[in-house]
Formats: C-alpha cells, structure tokens, sequence
C-alpha cells in the first residue's frame, strides 16, 4: 500500500524508506528488550576426565603429621579423664557412704531385734520353763566335780 510520503516525494528511493521504516520498528522492539546479562557470552566447556589410573604420591610429611594428631587426641582424652576422674570418684564415693550408712541402719536394727530374742530365750523363767519340760533337776552337790586347770592328765593334743 503506498503512504503519502511516497506519493509526495517520487525521488526517494525505496531503500531509503525501508530503512526507516526498519528503524522505527527495531526502536520500538528495542524498548521491550531485556538488557543483556554479565558473562551471556562466556561458554563454559566441561569435559570428563578419567582419574581412574591415576595414583597419588605419597607425602612424606603426612604420616608424622597423622601421629603427631593423633597423639594429640590422645594427651587431651588423658588429660580430661584426669581432670573429670576426681569429681567422678567423689561421686561414686557419696553413692557408696549412703548404701553403707542405710545397710548400717538396718543391721543396727537386726541386731538390736535378735538381742531381744536372745534376751528372752536366755532368761532365767525361760530356762526354768525348759528344765520343767525336760524334767531337768539341778545335780546334788556331792556329785559335782571340778576339773582343775592345769592338770596335765586331761586329753589334749600336744606336738
């Protein structure tokens, strides 16, 4: 379709026209281009390498280093085991003093209750009850015969 500025101007050539036609439509294109981005134009090439038949070399240095670190840990392990065993073995200590002062009590207990016992099975109303059941009777004193003590006729296994 022809404009009126090819009808008014016969002389300028068609070229002319479309690059100006060409320009204003770039420079309304160019108003909603993005702005390029930093490092669009850098291409990155990866290529697979193969580390499979490589072979590291031994440092010298690296086994002493190893040692030395692990000695290290050693001491300060060491160190912080002596540092926390005194408090540890106060602990421990406190634990123990409980269970012997509770076990103190309750033997102090038993052995209060079986004196008790012992008072009674040994009372002289107890024994004499005994003697009557058994029919015990005391010995006449003419029958009673005292052993003197050191009399050599009595058994006695000497070496």
């Amino acid at each position: 379709m022809a404009t009126l500025a090819n009808i008014f101007n016969p002389f300028a050539g068609a070229k002319e026209i479309a690059d100006t036609a060409a320009s204003t439509r770039t420079e309304r294109c160019d108003a909603y281009k993005l702005r390029t981005l930093p490092n669009e134009d850098v291409y990155f090439f990866s290529k697979r390498i193969d580390n499979s038949r490589v072979v590291r070399q031994a440092d010298p240095r690296s086994r002493s280093r190893d040692w030395k670190l692990i000695g290290g840990a050693g001491v300060a392990a060491a160190a912080l085991i002596g540092v926390l065993l005194p408090s540890a073995y106060g602990y421990m200590a406190g634990y123990q003093i409980s269970r012997l002062q509770q076990e103190n009590r309750r033997l102090a207990t038993e052995r209060s209750r079986l004196e008790l016992e012992e008072a009674k099975l040994v009372s002289a109303d107890r024994l004499q009850q005994l003697a009557d059941l058994q029919k015990f009777v005391d010995p006449a004193s003419d029958r009673t015969v005292y052993l003197p003590r050191n009399d050599s006729s009595l058994a006695m296994n000497r070496h």
